[in-house]
């Protein structure tokens, strides 16, 4: 009995990041086994002593089978977008974005964003005056597997965003165009308190629609996406609040 508790608590010391809970009968001899449920693969451990015993520790699924599948909805409100295109256009160009994300098995997060932009800008020598809205979908996936339990969490995902807009170039008139890319998209959020949590991106987006039509004059800006250009790179800083 004593040397099976030894055994026991040393086992627990070296999976340390895992929950390990095992019942311990009172008596322990040689075929008994101790299972338990230990968030790793099963295995066996051999006890030294006058009478040769083996204690298998077997993994259960059973608390992974109960966890919900919907475990909440994060409202995101992007604040460092909007701070960046005010400072780097002054002025010129203006954009607000939120988002929603839905946690599912506390590692999926499918997610909707969606916001507007106005710009008024002259990335070349052509002056561009525009305004429209945008959408993204997409998930990501939170890395952290040991602690999947926690709101913080380490994001890698992908979206599909497009863009529409009515814009204006000289002597071409007012149009209206819509425009799609891709993201891949690297981040990260922080739980602050309850349910308060904030977090940052990193966004590289590809654009799809580069090829204009015979005639076809293309906006300067595309909400969403920025500078028209093959790809560009994105970055949000954003609140949260998960209801």
């Amino acid at each position: 009995m004593i040397v099976s508790l030894i055994l026991l608590a040393g086992a627990s010391m070296i999976w340390a990041d895992d929950s390990i809970a095992v019942e311990v009968p009172e008596v322990v001899t040689t075929g008994d086994s101790v299972f338990g449920t230990v968030a790793a693969d099963t295995f066996m451990v051999d006890v030294p002593s006058d009478t040769a015993q083996t204690i298998t520790m077997a993994r259960s699924d059973s608390a992974l089978k109960k966890q919900a599948i919907y475990q909440g909805t994060i409202l995101k409100l992007d604040l460092a977008n909007t701070i960046i295109e005010l400072a780097t256009s002054k002025g010129k160009i203006q954009s607000f974005e939120a988002a929603v994300s839905w946690r599912l098995k506390q590692r999926f997060y499918p997610t909707f964003e969606v916001g507007g932009a106005h710009a008024v800008c002259q990335p070349d020598s052509v002056l561009h005056q525009g305004a429209g809205g945008f959408f993204r979908a997409g998930t990501d996936l939170n890395c952290f597997r040991r602690h999947p339990e926690s709101l913080s969490a380490a994001l890698v995902g992908i979206r599909i965003g497009c863009g529409m807009q009515s814009f204006e170039l000289p002597d071409y008139g007012r149009h209206f165009k819509a425009d799609c890319w891709g993201e891949i998209v690297l981040g990260c959020q922080v739980h602050i308190y309850k349910g308060l949590m904030m977090g940052w991106n990193v966004r590289y987006k590809i654009l799809f629609t580069r090829n204009p039509k015979e005639g076809e004059q293309l906006p300067r800006h595309i909400p969403g996406f920025g500078i028209r250009d093959d790809s560009t790179w994105g970055f949000s800083y954003y609140i949260g609040w998960k209801i």
